[in-house]
């Protein structure tokens, strides 16, 4: 499809599994298609949220090849592709993400890499690689958090071979300072903290990569779009979904990704909550309150009070 600005509400998709924790691509599917009918602004496979650390390369390409598919271009996909133990490993994987749909490829920070220079020479070095794939980064918490520098990401937007930026500091006085450094450039700061999404969609930031876009993508929308407004009488409202909208979040991350497929399930998307990564937090004490408070969030149909 034709590279557009990215922007709006992105979930960060969960993969759902088997009671055998084989890929169930029918509820993958299913979830795809309940995305297109709540407003997303695209869709992010194979990421932190997808368990990609515990899928191999056949299903993290799988995940990307389906989401194109039931997708047909109405949104852009990005998938994460530099996994694996060396560079070599990296754009093998790179290629056949791009070959199997997604628009834009993301790259996490390689742990064998210590700092910004290190990470420009080899961010290059793909963009080189790869010159027909647009890149976006990814500073994905696991297994380290760490931290691009904005002088760095002002060098790679400025390439304009970078197109997409999962940002994930959570301090708004750097989202701030990253904005004002990608601005004229096509890199879009999608950051993904929801805490600031209200802030940093008022300093200019188009959208989000954020856990609650799971759940709620339409809600994450619409405190964009209100966010995004210049009208006064979209502030209050503004300012009470952002409340709305922390609230639900501050319940999900606890549980999150098996409680995110739970909560799924109770707007109408049908996934079970397994999982392959660690125990599962879903005992029956917090199933019984995910219930009760899926009651006060959900209509019995699903959508959103």
């Amino acid at each position: 499809m034709p590279l557009r600005t990215l922007a709006g509400s992105w979930p960060v998709m969960v993969t759902p599994f088997t009671e055998r924790l084989a890929l169930d691509l029918g509820a993958y599917r299913e979830m795809i298609a309940w995305y297109l009918e709540h407003g997303v602004g695209g869709l992010y496979a194979n990421c932190l949220s997808s368990e990609m650390y515990a899928l191999d390369d056949d299903e993290r390409v799988t995940l990307v090849r389906e989401a194109a598919d039931v997708a047909k271009g109405r949104v852009p996909i990005v998938a994460t592709g530099n996994l694996g133990e060396d560079q070599a490993a990296h754009l093998r994987l790179c290629r056949r993400i791009a070959e199997a749909g997604a628009d834009v490829v993301m790259l996490v920070v390689p742990p064998f890499l210590e700092d910004d220079a290190a990470l420009e020479r080899y961010y290059l070095t793909l963009a080189e690689a790869l010159p027909d794939v647009p890149l976006g980064l990814y500073e994905c918490p696991v297994p380290r958090p760490y931290h691009l520098g904005v002088d760095l990401v002002r060098k790679l937007a400025r390439t304009g071979r970078f197109v997409a930026y999962k940002e994930t500091s959570c301090d708004i006085h750097k989202i701030a300072a990253l904005l004002e450094a990608v601005r004229g450039t096509p890199l879009a700061l999608l950051q993904a903290n929801v805490s600031y999404l209200l802030e940093a969609t008022r300093l200019g930031a188009p959208g989000t990569m954020s856990v609650a876009s799971i759940i709620v993508p339409e809600l994450v929308a619409e405190v964009i779009r209100l966010g995004q407004s210049k009208a006064p009488e979209d502030a209050a409202r503004a300012e009470a979904l952002q409340a709305r909208l922390c609230a639900i979040h501050l319940a999900q991350r606890q549980v999150h990704p098996q409680g995110s497929k739970y909560l799924l399930a109770k707007r109408g998307v049908p996934m079970a909550a397994y999982g392959r990564e660690g125990p599962s937090p879903l005992t029956p004490e917090v199933c019984r309150a995910l219930d009760y408070a899926a009651r006060e969030w959900f209509t019995e149909g699903g959508a959103l009070r």
